[in-house]
């Protein structure tokens, strides 16, 4: 019976794909506030990056709550590879790397544009139409998580 217990409370972040879990929502508002971020908005990105699966990976190698690539990664948290399935870490380097791009940018159009195409693009001007679609994702989750 302990190991089922020690196994559900391993897997119980992995299984939280599809819906917020209480203790992923109040994490996700703890790091947004830490770094000075709209709560709903971090969740947002969250949810359209992953959906809240903590391992999902992505199609091009992006992993995570926040879907960061490893060169993202590395030089937003400067953290081990592996860690971007934690939980923890994944939603703290979301907000914190959010913060950084509305810093570079001071437009939050912009800034969802960098975290989804990267700031060079963005700053070069030469943002693709799936991130356009991205962004208007992002803003209408956004909505929908604040109630309007």
């Amino acid at each position: 019976m302990r190991r089922l217990a020690a196994l559900v409370l391993l897997l119980a972040p992995t299984l939280a794909c599809g819906y917020v879990p209480k203790s992923l929502w109040e994490r996700t508002w703890h790091y947004a506030r830490a770094w000075g971020l709209d709560p709903y908005l971090v969740a947002a990105v969250v949810w359209v990056e992953s959906g809240y699966c903590p391992a999902v990976p992505g199609k091009a190698g992006e992993l995570g709550l926040g879907q960061f690539m490893p060169g993202t990664w590395k030089r937003v948290t400067g953290a081990p590879l592996e860690w971007r399935a934690h939980p923890d870490w994944a939603l703290w380097a979301t907000a914190k790397h959010l913060r950084e791009l509305w810093e570079a940018t001071r437009d939050w159009r912009a800034a969802l544009a960098a975290y989804n195409a990267g700031l060079g693009a963005v700053k070069a001007g030469k943002i693709p139409a799936s991130t356009r679609r991205y962004v208007e994702k992002v803003l209408a989750t956004y909505r929908a998580f604040r109630g309007g």
